[in-house]
């Protein structure tokens, strides 16, 4: 993520911040996160998407971002956007979905060398946390069902056509849900 554009519109500012190939350490994406801490809620995000995956601690800071901003935030997914890159996608405000995109969830990879029990604290650790982060950033999107089947190890890939029915249902849930809430008001 190198490339940066931004013009203004009738809102306020709106931004396009590229997320191509390999997420990796957080000092590459310090101006999209300046741009989130710092966007007013008139702003326009769009972060475009096309990435295979990389870094969780990267991205958990992107996501924490994201979640602080008054920003809109428009995720694209624009080609591959597999891994780290499903979990940004799905923690957007708003979607684009491109024609020939490719969704990709799955259980976390990576390893440690050291001491076994080590290794297995860490793996436990890590298995906790990505359940934590799977169940709050994919659970609106995907049934309990299927975030268990990822985190079992279950690969799950996605058409565009299918990433746009699952935006469909949400989009349906919320509306049903602010109904409620004003019937109760």
């Amino acid at each position: 993520m190198r490339d940066v554009n931004w013009t203004a519109n009738s809102r306020g500012i709106e931004y396009h911040f590229y997320i191509h190939g390999v997420i990796e350490c957080s000092e590459d994406y310090t101006d999209l996160l300046d741009t989130l801490y710092t966007a007013s809620e008139e702003d326009i995000l769009y972060m475009h998407i096309n990435t295979a995956g990389g870094s969780l601690d990267t991205t958990v800071e992107i996501i924490h971002a994201m979640a602080q901003t008054k920003a809109s935030i428009i995720t694209c997914a624009d080609g591959l956007v597999a891994s780290a890159g499903s979990l940004l996608f799905f923690s957007g405000h708003g979607f684009k979905i491109g024609e020939f995109c490719e969704v990709m969830l799955h259980d976390g990879s990576g390893g440690d060398f050291g001491k076994v029990n080590e290794n297995l604290k860490s793996a436990q650790f890590t298995s906790n946390r990505l359940a934590n982060i799977y169940r709050k950033v994919y659970g609106p999107f995907f049934t309990e069902a299927e975030v268990d089947g990822i985190l079992e190890g279950k690969d799950l890939y996605l058409t565009a056509d299918e990433v746009g029915d699952r935006l469909s249902v949400h989009n349906e849930k919320m509306l049903e849900e602010e109904e409620a809430d004003a019937d109760e008001e």
